[in-house]
């Protein structure tokens, strides 16, 4: 599914997605194709459900987004040094 038609079809809503195929760059995550998981108003119920499939999944590619989004590109963060 296409993002622009996701974004026409479900405005002004989170979303749970699958990355089903994508590809990335030195600094961004593109999904090519993806599937809609689930659809929520609000964004800290978005990431709940994010939580839980990846904790369940942690093989799979999932995100959360907003449709107010242009283009779905998500950038990535390198992390330097040591986490506590």
């Amino acid at each position: 599914m296409l993002w622009q038609d996701i974004r026409e079809k479900h405005p002004k809503k989170w979303l749970v997605i699958e990355a089903k195929k994508f590809h990335q760059t030195d600094d961004k995550f593109i999904i090519e194709d993806l599937e809609i998981i689930d659809i929520f108003d609000k964004s800290f119920d978005a990431y709940d459900e994010y939580r839980k499939l990846h904790r369940k999944n942690p093989h799979k590619e999932f995100l959360f987004a907003n449709t107010e989004m242009p283009i779905l590109e998500i950038p990535i963060t390198q992390w330097m040094g040591v986490r506590t």
